[in-house]
């Protein structure tokens, strides 16, 4: 504590420009959730561009290794990195990591097959007789969390791109994914034909808050979220952030490899 209390003041006393070179390099557990990180993507996806470029504005370099979500979790739990990138805000998760501050805000909507005729929803109630693909891992909010707990035709799948397949497939008839995501993987790796075979629906389920997330315990936690938070809270007094966002939605951060027509969205 008598650290963190050291570098907050710091941090409040000293312009951010006299940082003339990076004090710390930290290493942060990272995932494969196009377009908002990836390892294939520029500066390893829109979410990851903004967490390193709000570390750089406290003078902390950040290096990136991507991984699967539940080995991420778990490395980042037993200390082998410094933060986890990134998570949705979900209360449960409060008990092992700190949360920063926002960095986005998401809309998580389903996606469903359509010939299942689900046109909208309204309650859970309503979609108790229709299958279910959730991925493997995934914390969703606390409604959505207890009718996947509580209803056994939801099936897991290893991944977002896996569900997806078998809901175009027909073997689901709805899965719940980030709006964007959804399109994106969509757009990036599958037919035409298939896309045709899914939409997303109305209403959304809810707005999501997008967090770094620093495990509870280590030495340095509460340090390294309150720089983080100066960091992000400098790029949104710039107008960097909304910078960011335009060059998502221009499709800035695509895979090279797999381009997709962002004017059709």
């Amino acid at each position: 504590m008598r650290l963190l209390a050291i570098f907050t003041l710091l941090l409040a006393l000293v312009p951010l420009q006299s940082w003339g070179h990076a004090w710390l390099k930290i290493k942060i557990a990272t995932t494969e959730y196009a377009p908002y990180t990836s390892s294939e993507m520029e500066h390893k996806g829109y979410i990851n561009h903004i967490i390193s470029q709000a570390f750089l504005e406290t003078g902390v370099v950040v290096e990136f290794v991507s991984m699967p979500w539940d080995e991420a979790v778990e490395a980042t739990l037993n200390g082998e990195f410094d933060a986890l990138s990134y998570g949705n805000f979900v209360r449960a998760r409060g008990e092992k990591f700190w949360h920063s501050d926002p960095i986005t805000a998401e809309s998580l909507v389903f996606y469903v097959n359509r010939k299942s005729d689900i046109a909208s929803w309204s309650s859970f109630d309503e979609l108790k007789d229709k299958k279910m693909g959730v991925t493997e891992g995934y914390l969703y909010n606390n409604e959505l969390a207890t009718y996947i707990e509580n209803t056994p035709s939801v099936t897991t799948y290893a991944t977002d791109k896996e569900n997806l397949e078998a809901l175009v497939s027909g073997e689901i008839d709805l899965f719940p994914i980030d709006d964007l995501t959804g399109w994106y993987l969509l757009q990036r790796d599958f037919s035409d034909e298939q896309r045709q075979a899914v939409k997303p629906i109305d209403p959304f389920i809810s707005t999501v808050t997008t967090h770094l997330l620093v495990a509870k315990g280590r030495n340095d936690d509460r340090l390294l979220i309150e720089l983080f938070n100066k960091g992000l809270e400098e790029l949104r007094l710039d107008g960097k952030l909304t910078r960011f966002k335009r060059l998502l939605k221009d499709g800035f951060y695509q895979d090279p490899k797999k381009p997709v027509n962002f004017d059709r969205r």
